[in-house]
């Protein structure tokens, strides 16, 4: 894996997988593009790293409008989850899988927002 390639930037097969699955019935074409990531090149692994596909990680390249609106999406997803909340276990871990992947996604969205302010900052 290349040192030059953020680590907020590379998602899982499983985030990526996981994702899709909560966008797509809110967002099918926002969930395409998400499992459409996955038909890419794995980022090359570290030489201690299994090799097997569930170890396999991927740059996500994508506009910042498409980020923004996977964490707006994600964000209703959480909350419709937290309002039809049911007591079987299930249930009770999917707002926190949500979160998770959420936070994946909100730290892209910071790295991101972090490179533009570099770059406006060296255009001064």
């Amino acid at each position: 894996m290349s040192d030059s390639i953020s680590k907020d930037k590379l998602f899982s097969r499983a985030s990526l997988d996981m994702s899709y699955n909560l966008l797509r019935k809110k967002d099918p074409q926002l969930a395409l593009t998400i499992r459409n990531i996955l038909f890419n090149q794995p980022v090359d692994k570290k030489s201690e790293q299994p090799d097997n596909k569930n170890t396999d990680s991927f740059l996500v390249d994508l506009d910042t409008f498409a980020v923004r609106k996977v964490v707006e999406t994600l964000m209703e997803v959480l909350k419709e989850s937290s309002e039809t909340h049911t007591d079987d276990n299930t249930s009770l871990f999917r707002p926190v899988l949500i979160e998770s992947i959420m936070s994946e996604w909100t730290a892209l969205a910071k790295c991101m927002f972090d490179e533009y302010q570099a770059t406006q900052n060296v255009d001064k």
